[in-house]
């Protein structure tokens, strides 16, 4: 099986005392819109499932690419953002420095909020395995760049679990063969957005 990890269009910044889950700008529909093309084109392959996290800025993206495709969305809780339930989104934006923004993150924090790097990671191990013992040949799973960041660096074993910052729509290409084998095939493809 290959799986298409593809992070989020581009979403509003906002704040939310109820918890902030942004809709994407109109910048962030254009990118949506051209993942859904490149998918429906077959640049990646015929696509077999349509996995997203249920947070707003994944499904409108996986929205997107469901109208394309002809296929259902199917939600997974464990894809969700290490944000998830913190009021305000688009804390990393306030970072200038990008080397401080991933060393905060592989500790824990993010701006004013904390997280728990290790359960983050165990979660989303468990979401993403599940969808690779699943059917189909071409997976695409629409969730967030810390999501994509926490899988790789299980498959790569990196020292940190935080080491790139996938764009928005971008697709990250892992082959997942039956026996646990993992491969990174591509990194943070974006020449769907050109």
């Amino acid at each position: 099986m290959e799986l298409l990890l593809i992070r989020h269009a581009q979403p509003f910044r906002l704040s939310d005392p109820a918890g902030a889950d942004p809709a994407l700008t109109p910048d962030g529909q254009v990118q949506a819109q051209r993942l859904a093309a490149a998918l429906a084109d077959g640049r990646y392959g015929r696509i077999d499932r349509l996995v997203a996290s249920p947070m707003r800025r994944a499904v409108e993206t996986a929205g997107f690419a469901r109208e394309a495709l002809a296929l259902d969305v199917i939600t997974d809780e464990r894809l969700v953002e290490l944000d998830h339930g913190w009021t305000t989104y688009g804390a990393v934006h306030a970072y200038t420095d990008r080397g401080l923004l991933l060393a905060d993150m592989n500790v824990g924090r993010l701006g004013e909020n904390t997280f728990d790097p290790t359960a983050f990671r165990a979660r989303v191990i468990d979401g993403i395995e599940s969808v690779a013992r699943a059917d189909g040949d071409i997976v695409a799973v629409v969730c967030h760049g810390g999501v994509i960041n926490a899988y790789l660096s299980q498959i790569l074993g990196t020292a940190t679990m935080f080491f790139v910052e996938p764009f928005y729509t971008s697709v990250t290409r892992v082959l997942a063969q039956p026996g646990g084998h993992r491969q990174v095939l591509s990194l943070n493809e974006i020449d769907h957005l050109r």
